[in-house]
């Protein structure tokens, strides 16, 4: 009796815990609305279905294209006078040397009069302001192209949050809103999860903490060649005493089922 006793307490040494864990797919994301409006389109049908990467959702932004559509023949505009005022101003620079040059010349001629020598500098500063005022709209244009540009740029940007696509092969697990729906900022839209790989989590104690960390990994009794993708080295908050372990796994065709886990010795 006392050998079948001491047989027992071998057994259970060389034994780690037993855990279970549930098949999850890799990642879960949750979309949600950056813009506000009407919903035009849901493909609700594709709840629970795989992606094929087409629009599942789009929100009104018919005003947005519209904006859009004015600012860039503004731009059109704009850039075409920066290019005219540029110009303009290559000329005036040319008339203002030419006019200095002219002034230069008589400023200590005896033989030209004070009036002569006053008109030729009046027309030397006069070009000289032609210039300063042509560089002032110049600068003032660069500034509403850059205006305009950002304008657009948050057009296009408020378009393509607009239209929901989901990348393809991702399981579309839930759409919140159907047509005609209102979407706010912040409104949930769309649950979607990465099923190209799978996630298993589980609470190890203490004493199996190292195993978990070097240790072969047994899925319902078979050793696999998985490791351990997430070791965290805090207690966990809720399970206490025990430090989450998350291992990636090749997708199964069935989500959600209980696997066993074992962590044993190489």
């Amino acid at each position: 009796m006392k050998y079948i006793f001491l047989s027992i307490i071998v057994c259970v040494g060389l034994s780690a815990s037993v855990y279970y864990a549930k098949v999850e797919p890799v990642q879960k994301y949750s979309i949600k609305s950056a813009v506000s409006g009407k919903i035009l389109k849901s493909r609700y049908d594709m709840e629970g279905r795989v992606s094929d990467a087409k629009e599942i959702i789009h929100i009104d932004d018919i005003l947005n294209r519209e904006d859009l559509k004015n600012s860039l023949k503004k731009l059109k505009i704009i850039k075409n006078m920066v290019k005219i005022t540029e110009q303009n101003l290559k000329n005036a620079q040319k008339v203002a040397l030419i006019r200095e040059k002219n002034y230069n010349k008589i400023k200590n001629l005896k033989t030209k009069s004070r009036v002569e020598k006053d008109n030729e500098l009046i027309n030397s500063v006069n070009a000289q302001n032609q210039v300063l005022s042509l560089m002032s709209s110049l600068d003032n244009l660069k500034s509403q192209l850059n205006d305009q540009n950002y304008k657009i740029a948050t057009l296009r940007d408020q378009i393509s949050k607009k239209s929901i696509k989901v990348p393809r092969g991702y399981l579309i697990y839930k759409i919140y809103l159907k047509k005609d729906d209102f979407a706010g900022v912040g409104t949930p839209l769309v649950d979607v999860y990465d099923i190209s790989k799978a996630k298993l989590s589980v609470f190890v104690s203490k004493e199996d903490y190292a195993l978990a960390k070097k240790g072969v990994i047994y899925l319902d009794g078979k050793a696999t060649s998985y490791k351990v993708d997430k070791l965290w080295n805090s207690a966990d908050t809720q399970n206490i005493s025990s430090y989450k372990a998350e291992i990636i796994i090749k997708a199964p065709k069935v989500f959600s089922k209980l696997v066993k886990v074992e962590f044993k010795e190489k």
